[in-house]
Formats: C-alpha cells, sequence, structure tokens
C-alpha cells in the first residue's frame, strides 16, 4: 500500500511539473487553522475534538486543465502534559526543568482535486489517500539551555486512511484567496495515548495508557491562500 502512495505521488508531481509550461494554469497554496472531530468508533472511544492546523498544495494537470494533483497535510493536539521535574546536568545551575508531555495527530494525502470554475469564486473537490500517525513525545527542557535536555517517543502508530474534501475559494484581490473547506476521512485502526491518563511522577517518570480503535474524523477548517 505505501508504495501504491509513492507512486500516485509521483504521478501527481510529474503532473504537476508539466504544467508549469502553461501560463494559463495556476497553483494554489493554503493554510487554514480548524477543528477536528472524532467520529465513529473514534468517538465512542475517545470523543474529543482537536484543534487542527492544514495547508494543501495543487498544481493544475497539463492534460486535463480542470484537475489538480497534489498533497494535503494535517496537524492535530489530541492533548498533554506539563510539570516541573528535578533535573541533572553540568550545563545550567537550576535543578528543575520542565517536562512536557504531548499527543499528536499527523496526516499526510496526496491528492486529486476537481476545481472546473476560474472566477471569483471557486469550488472544487477533493478526493486523498494517504495515513496517518498518532505520536506522543515528552521532553525536558530548562532555562539557560536552547536545546532540549531530554526528548523521547514515547508512542507512535500509523494508520492508512481515504478520505474527501469539499471547499470554496473567494479571491481576495490577484493573487490572495480565502477559503473554507470540510475534510471527512475514513482511516483504519490505531492504538495512540490516551491524553486524559498522562500522570509525571516526581522523578519525571511518564505513565499513560493507550487506547485502540479506527479513527475517522471529520475536519472544519478556514484559512487563506495564494495563487502562483
Amino acid at each position: 500500500m505505501l508504495s501504491l502512495i509513492i507512486l500516485l505521488a509521483g504521478t501527481l508531481v510529474a503532473e504537476a511539473a508539466l504544467a508549469q509550461n502553461n501560463n494559463d494554469n495556476q497553483g494554489t497554496l493554503g493554510v487554514g487553522i480548524g477543528v477536528s472531530a472524532p467520529t465513529g468508533d473514534f468517538d465512542r472511544t475517545w470523543g474529543r475534538d482537536m484543534f487542527m492546523l492544514g495547508a494543501q498544495l495543487a498544481f493544475p494537470m497539463r492534460r486535463v486543465p480542470i484537475l489538480q494533483g497534489g498533497f494535503s497535510f494535517g496537524y492535530s493536539v489530541m492533548g498533554g502534559k506539563s510539570t516541573d521535574v528535578p533535573v541533572n546536568t553540568n550545563f545550567v545551575a537550576d535543578t528543575t526543568g520542565e517536562l512536557n508531555t504531548r499527543c499528536k495527530v499527523f496526516s499526510y494525502h496526496p491528492m486529486l482535486r476537481l476545481s472546473p470554475l476560474t472566477g471569483r469564486v471557486r469550488p472544487y473537490v477533493d478526493g486523498m489517500v494517504g495515513f496517518r500517525q498518532f505520536s506522543t513525545t515528552t521532553k525536558v527542557t530548562a532555562q539557560g539551555v536552547e536545546e532540549n535536555i531530554s526528548k523521547e517517543r514515547n508512542e507512535t502508530d500509523l494508520a492508512f486512511s481515504t478520505g474527501w474534501a469539499a471547499g470554496v475559494q473567494v479571491t481576495l484581490g490577484r493573487l490572495a484567496y480565502a477559503e473554507v473547506r470540510v475534510e471527512r476521512f475514513d482511516s483504519g485502526e490505531a492504538t495512540y495515548v490516551d491524553p486524559e491518563s498522562v500522570t509525571v511522577s516526581d522523578q519525571g517518570v511518564v505513565n499513560f495508557s493507550t487506547l485502540t480503535s479506527n479513527t475517522d474524523v471529520v475536519n472544519v477548517l478556514f484559512g487563506i491562500g495564494l495563487r502562483f
């Protein structure tokens, strides 16, 4: 399945490179913020909305200009915990540092976009296939030290994911646009840390429990972008 995703991404990039020879076509780069809401088994097992950042890069295809190939990236925060812990290092005078544990979700999806209109208001529909990564990391920092004193990946898992998105871009000036976008992902089973279960001992030892479920979500994003 990974080879299929790589092949799809390579095909889209090749088409995008050819499309740059046609000045009538425009690529887009958009970023947005919003909410990621679990659905189905994910909602029943964990069931908390997540803050989300998203970005999409799209290039028109030379052979079929109303189609665009590109890539969609997402970053969601499930939760975490921060606490003071004792540190023992020769580089700082303080004996106390801050331990931060964060549970995050990263989404990586090559996409194919249908965008038939070229006016001021441009609706579109995306089809996507890729995967979502659930990752929990812990790092210890201290005042006076630029780098992390320590950093550890506590748990990580991947889930295969397919989805679609529908959005509208409204042109602002010559190159900029505002955008609203709704995404739906049907994702496979993953094991992830329950942020509410994270505890830290006085010695800085992180303990947590995990949950396992399908990881379907609906995302709503508002953003801005540029045409090029």
